[in-house]
């Protein structure tokens, strides 16, 4: 046997023991996510609301299959609003839920009750989502927001009492120095209902409602929140507890949501399908219309009318700052500060790093009615 052919098999001996080696590091770095104990979960969602519709993706899509522990489950339970998933999730009947910003940051103050944490921010926008200010047909045509605005003194408005919509409503008209002649307080459906019957002048919804009282021809958009400089944003909470015990499942979930944001980017129609599927009076045109058509820029439209954030930028805590502020106004929080331990970022920075991405992980921007291509 020659000196070379002897060194020739030594090489391949240390390489393949090499290889060996690699494969190990890389199944170590695999194991986590394989090894991780399957967890059952009830997660709560938004259909009525598009600042959660990242929620019904995740569910018609299965994107929880791909990303949480093998042999977990999860029970997807749909609400009308964000208090009753607010409660489920003190009371550990619920352990991940995606709402709008003013129940959410209600959640975090409840310690004694439960460790709820904020953990992402798949939407947050200029006031394009939940901001939105409609008044009846027969109300003249606005030139532009801030004459609607001056238009409501002494009118009949309308808004759903503790909502994102209700903090931006109030907030404008203080701005504005506009005193309506009543502001009532009233669900998000008796508003549809009212607007239907010809009693209200006013008010502030969010999407899709607005969308269906408009397009069924019983209001008209004057404003968004836009020109007040007023946003609007939806927040992913999870028990901390649950954080703790399953940090894989934590991380897995949002990267589930990560993808799902990617997909409402890229499949306008079907996303307005796949919602559909999951409320009621709805077709999938005003669906789509209520997420991805751009308000115009008398109503104060904007080029982006949804941003995929998912972590805590300067504009998020900002808006998370007036928020608690507003709550503290309207005594539902005793304080008006942002809570200690009302955020944890450690899984969503987690999952953005293994997949990749930066935020924001979407972008949605406008477009005109005609852009729409489904049946």
């Amino acid at each position: 046997m020659s000196k070379r052919f002897l060194r020739l098999a030594k090489w391949m001996g240390m390489a393949a023991g090499l290889m060996l080696l690699a494969g190990s590091v890389i199944g170590a770095a695999q194991a986590p996510a394989q090894a991780a104990e399957p967890v059952h979960i009830t997660y709560g969602y938004h259909p009525y609301w598009t600042g959660g519709w990242s929620g019904v993706v995740i569910k018609q899509r299965e994107l929880w299959k791909k990303y949480l522990p093998k042999g977990s489950t999860v029970n997807f339970e749909a609400h009308l609003t964000g208090p009753p998933m607010v409660n489920a999730l003190l009371a550990n009947k619920m352990q991940v839920g995606t709402m709008g910003d003013m129940p959410s940051l209600v959640a975090t103050t409840k310690k004694k009750q439960g460790d709820i944490r904020l953990v992402s921010v798949p939407m947050i926008s200029n006031g394009q989502n939940c901001n939105l200010l409609v008044v009846r047909k027969s109300a003249p045509d606005f030139k532009s927001p801030q004459e609607a605005i001056k238009w409501m003194n002494g009118k009949l408005v309308a808004v759903h009492r503790g909502t994102c919509a209700n903090r931006f409503f109030e907030s404008v008209l203080k701005k504005n120095n506009v005193k309506p002649g009543r502001l009532q307080y009233m669900t998000i459906e008796v508003i549809a209902s009212s607007f239907e019957a010809g009693k209200l002048d006013a008010a502030a919804m969010w999407e899709p409602h607005a969308r269906k009282v408009v397009e069924q021809g019983f209001a008209k958009y004057v404003a968004t929140g836009s020109p007040f400089g007023e946003l609007d944003a939806n927040f992913t909470l999870m028990r901390q507890d649950f954080i703790e015990k399953h940090p894989e499942a934590a991380k897995g979930w949002l990267k589930a949501e990560i993808e799902a944001l990617q997909i409402m980017q890229k499949d306008p129609v079907g996303v307005a399908n796949m919602v559909m599927k999951e409320t009621q009076g709805y077709t999938p045109n005003i669906l789509w219309k209520a997420l991805y058509e751009r308000h115009p820029d008398s109503a104060g439209g904007d080029d982006i009318v949804y941003v995929g954030e998912m972590v805590f930028s300067p504009k998020v805590i900002d808006l998370m700052k007036k928020g608690y502020a507003f709550l503290h106004s309207i005594k539902v929080l005793k304080s008006p500060d942002i809570p200690k331990g009302a955020i944890n970022e450690g899984p969503v920075k987690a999952a953005m790093k293994e997949m990749g991405v930066s935020a924001p992980v979407c972008v949605i921007k406008g477009m005109p009615a005609s852009a729409y291509k489904g049946k």
